[in-house]
């Protein structure tokens, strides 16, 4: 991590910064105006209906004094819109305006309309530039560093509705730039920062096993200062947090499992999150199932804890390890235990179906000692199920 709020994500040619800070966002102008020099005349800009309109507006204002001609579209993120159809939407949309090859998209939003805007970026005329400009701490950390994009599918089922199979459909499209102005934090509901902070414990309790071995106690360290959301600590911790990604993505940008686990360890919770995540009527308060249905985060908290009750089953991890998490998890609001699960043979249904899932074998992160986790190529159903179990409250 270097001074000023810049971390680089070293690709040779293709590396780019990340720029962390309150007002970061003017900062795009200088990279705008030089891909104006270099013959782009227009920017798509595709916006989170959640952001405040200041942002949208400045953002505009930013790219038309760079000389650019502006347009946009909204999508209101959901894991349903995350789709094939919202996809080849913003296609159309993106053509409509004679965008070049060289013109820049630009998405300004959370992971989902990263995640979109991304991949059409990375699929329309076989490439377009794409610069990420995260606003929700989920997306910081995570979403808008490294390249993945993509959408969700809708499997048809003969006997009930369709099964949402996450992220199934994507591509690695590295952006020319990541902004995640802190500003914009200040505009998010407090489940929403709350749910970004799985991310950060994620790292966390992989941190040792990456090189950045004093993220799990600095965090726990501040933990008081990250729940209350204080600016400066999130800066910090947004900081901390892309630098390890940024290092992990640099070793093994395409998920080589070869390379020690490598960028597949920033799986950890997800295999697991993702068989609860799309489940509809799931809430992240067991007595109170108008919250439903989870937040990503949510899922992710809940599925970390899972694979460390998992791994105490498979490998006989010490049960302290999963303890500490569960502390963490309860200390910043996040949710531990979640009512009306499926059987955990439905679960572990829909965990093959997960994109990691490798032939007939369901592959997962699990820890092995603190802040170190690893890849499990071939976990057991009845490990799996203990996990699951453990995060049942009926």
């Amino acid at each position: 991590m270097s001074a000023g709020g810049r971390v680089h994500v070293e690709l040779g040619d293709r590396g780019y910064d990340i720029l962390v800070g309150a007002g970061a966002i003017n900062q795009i102008d200088s990279q705008l105006r030089s891909m104006h020099e270099s013959g782009a005349r227009r920017a798509f800009i595709v916006i989170d209906t959640g952001v405040p309109t200041r942002f949208v507006v400045q953002l505009s204002k930013l790219a038309t004094d760079a000389g650019l001609q502006v347009a946009t579209a909204s999508i209101t993120p959901t894991e349903q819109i995350k789709s094939i159809e919202t996809y080849q939407k913003l296609l159309v949309q993106i053509a409509a305006t004679g965008h070049s090859r060289v013109d820049p998209v630009i998405a300004l939003g959370g992971g989902i309309v990263g995640d979109l805007a991304g991949f059409a970026a990375a699929s329309y005329r076989r490439g377009v530039p794409v610069i990420q400009c995260p606003t929700t701490l989920l997306s910081m950390v995570d979403a808008s560093v490294g390249g993945k994009t993509g959408f969700n599918l809708q499997i048809p089922n003969d006997d009930g509705p369709a099964t949402l199979l996450k992220n199934l459909v994507g591509a690695f499209w590295q952006p020319k730039l990541v902004i995640a102005d802190i500003d914009v934090l200040e505009s998010l509901e407090d489940r929403q920062r709350r749910s970004g902070l799985a991310e950060c414990i994620k790292h966390g309790f992989i941190s040792v096993g990456v090189g950045h071995g004093e993220l799990l106690d600095w965090m726990i360290q501040h933990l008081d200062a990250i729940a209350a959301f204080d600016p400066p600590t999130i800066q910090e911790l947004v900081q901390r947090n892309v630098a390890l990604k940024a290092s992990v993505v640099a070793l093994d940008e395409r998920e080589d499992t070869s390379k020690a686990g490598g960028r597949m360890l920033l799986n950890f919770g997800h295999t697991f999150g993702h068989a609860i995540e799309t489940i509809a009527h799931l809430s992240p308060d067991p007595s109170d199932p108008s919250k439903a249905p989870l937040h990503h985060g949510e899922a992710i908290a809940l599925g970390m804890l899972a694979a460390c009750r998992a791994a105490e089953n498979e490998s006989g991890l010490d049960s302290s390890i999963g303890d500490e998490l569960c502390s963490l998890l309860n200390r910043v609001g996040l949710p531990t235990q979640v009512a009306g699960l499926p059987s955990n043979e439905e679960l572990i249904q829909r965990m093959s179906h997960d994109k990691k899932a490798t032939g007939d074998s369901i592959r997962v992160i699990y820890p092995i000692a603190r802040g170190r986790c690893a890849v499990v190529n071939d976990a057991s159903a009845e490990s799996i199920g203990v996990g699951f179990d453990a995060i049942r409250s009926d």
